[in-house]
């Protein structure tokens, strides 16, 4: 039986990503990248709210005890203050004019790891080719950058960790793939990559974790998101009327509701569906999503 699909709100997003859920306040916060914007939903009044940033924007995180968001602009790290529009950067990750930063999310411990990718958009916002895969990926903790911890990637997408913690998932759209790892939680050390799942439909974008441990993965270019096995295998397809799903996080008061951001960034002809936040009643519990932690217990650099 189709899970029945709603959306939120009437913006529409250029390319929609990096959708949080506050269970505290019954808000979502997400980003528009191309139409450089950060976004918050609040239930309790049906009203989306938006702030302009001077760079594109890719990915937003709750923090445990401060109003504020963690966000990621151009190639710097820093903070959001949503209500007085106020981006303060803290970490200046790339130093190349040619890169930005990507995905990004917060682990069980609250460190924030974000990827990066050599751009694929001009200032203006229009396509550019990409020359090199040469994304990498780091963490942050307070005052402590690691990384490089892995580099090579074209475009790095999801982010996941297992109810547990004790693995990773992390993906590559231009390898149209997704990796799982071994994942210390106490050192942030990452163990040897091995395939999660490899190929179409579409290519991997943003994910979500369930309570019982299984992948839910947007599927850009292929309207749907599937919900992956622990082992890899696909359990559940679920079919939506947007081209291109970016990401997804659970969330409502249950946890069993699928907020879905998309793009309408180069289709051809747009349905209202299309940079849309869907809402999908999924029936089945989610897990709230990880917060920053200001004084996070520095990782080592990997050996």
């Amino acid at each position: 039986m189709p899970e029945p699909i709603g959306r939120i709100g009437n913006a529409t997003d250029q390319v929609g990503e990096s959708p949080v859920w506050d269970e505290q306040t019954g808000r979502l916060y997400w980003v528009d990248i191309v139409g450089r914007a950060v976004r918050r939903w609040t239930r309790a009044t049906d009203v989306i709210e938006s702030r302009a940033v001077a760079d594109f924007p890719s990915a937003v995180a709750l923090c445990r005890s401060d109003a504020r968001l963690v966000l990621t602009v151009g190639r710097t790290f820093g903070y959001f203050d949503f209500d007085a529009n106020r981006f303060a950067p803290e970490h200046f990750l790339e130093s190349r004019e040619d890169m930005r930063l990507n995905e990004g999310k917060c682990d069980p411990a609250g460190r924030f790891w974000c990827a990066s990718m050599e751009n694929n958009l001009n200032a203006d916002g229009s396509p550019r080719q990409q020359a090199h895969w040469r994304g990498r990926l780091f963490s942050v903790a307070g005052n402590t950058v690691t990384g490089p911890v892995e580099e090579g990637f074209g475009i790095p997408n999801t982010m996941a960790w297992s109810p547990n913690g004790d693995r990773f998932y992390f993906g590559d759209s231009a390898r149209n793939v997704i990796w799982t790892c071994a994942y210390d939680g106490q050192t942030g050390r990452l163990g040897e990559r091995e395939v999660f799942t490899q190929g179409g439909p579409g290519v991997p974008d943003g994910s979500a974790i369930d309570a019982e441990g299984c992948l839910w993965n947007a599927r850009f270019g292929a309207n749907c998101i599937i919900r992956y096995r622990p082992d890899g295998h696909v359990d559940r397809v679920v079919d939506l009327p947007a081209s291109n799903p970016t990401s997804c996080c659970f969330g409502g008061e249950t946890l069993t509701e699928l907020f879905v951001t998309t793009a309408c960034y180069g289709v051809e002809k747009p349905t209202a569906w299309d940079g849309a936040v869907l809402l999908v009643q999924t029936g089945t519990m989610g897990q709230a999503g990880h917060r920053y932690l200001f004084t996070a217990r520095p990782i080592a650099t990997p050996g």
